[in-house]
């Protein structure tokens, strides 16, 4: 696929373990995964962001800002002038390159690429395993939620 640009970037669980000690505070987690999979184990700060149809027509229709859509169930502020950190997980996705012009994730992430300078994707790891690993990197306490 010459000339497409991709529309992020992906990573593994040794490059968003990092980013979570590092620069936790200022990365924004978002959660593709049903609320009930989110509410079973997540990234502590992250946000569940599950698709919809009613949600799904509203960004593609332009109806709603991606940061307003995002800032409701965020903990931390969302400002698009800084040059704050997007990491998306879905436990789905393993290539962004293959995603449907017509996914909830395209479409999330084509919106995000609009207002954040970095947007990854997080690749190839069912979460849970992801965090066991990551519990025992992590020298920050509460970077995790295991219901």
């Amino acid at each position: 696929m010459a000339g497409k640009k991709s529309l992020c970037k992906q990573i593994d669980a040794q490059k968003m373990a990092s980013i979570l000690q590092t620069a936790m505070d200022t990365t924004l987690v978002i959660d593709c995964r049903s609320f009930v999979e989110y509410n079973i184990s997540h990234v502590l700060s992250s946000v569940n962001i599950c698709c919809s149809k009613l949600v799904k027509r509203r960004l593609q229709q332009d109806k709603v800002l991606i940061t307003e859509f995002i800032q409701p169930a965020c903990k931390i502020k969302i400002t698009v002038q800084e040059k704050q950190m997007v990491v998306i997980y879905d436990q789905c996705t393993t290539d962004v390159e293959a995603l449907m012009s017509d996914s909830f994730l395209y479409i999330l992430l084509g919106k995000l690429n609009t207002s954040f300078q970095s947007v990854s994707l997080l690749t190839d790891i069912p979460l849970c395993p992801f965090l066991i690993k990551c519990k025992k990197s992590l020298e920050r306490p509460r970077m995790w939620n295991f219901s």
